[in-house]
C-alpha cells in the first residue's frame, strides 16, 4: 500500500487529460492500414495515450465495437526548456 501512494506521489498530475468512450453498433472497414494517435503538448514533458479497443483481425465488419480512450499532455515548464527564436522574414 505504501509503495502504490509513493508511485502516486512521484508521477505529476497531467496539465491536459481527454478520457473517451465510443460504442458503435456496426463498423465497416473499407480500406486496410495503420491508424495512430497522438497527443503533443509545447514544450512537451511526457505526453501519453492509451486506446483500448477490439483487434479486427482480417475481419471487414465489427459489431457492438467500444473504444476507450485516455489521453495525457503534461507541459515543461518553460524557464527550464526555452522556446525556440524563430527566425525573422525577409523585408
Amino acid at each position: 500500500m505504501l509503495l502504490i501512494a509513493l508511485l502516486l506521489q512521484a508521477a505529476p498530475a497531467p496539465d491536459i487529460e481527454l478520457n473517451a468512450r465510443a460504442s458503435v453498433r456496426d463498423v465497416r472497414i473499407e480500406q486496410q492500414g495503420e491508424t495512430s494517435l497522438s497527443v503533443r503538448a509545447g514544450p512537451d514533458a511526457g505526453s501519453d495515450v492509451r486506446v483500448e479497443r477490439p483487434r479486427a483481425n482480417g475481419r471487414r465488419r465489427l459489431r457492438n465495437v467500444t473504444v476507450n480512450v485516455h489521453a495525457e499532455a503534461r507541459i515543461a515548464d518553460p524557464r527550464q526548456n526555452p522556446a525556440l527564436v524563430e527566425t525573422p522574414s525577409p523585408q
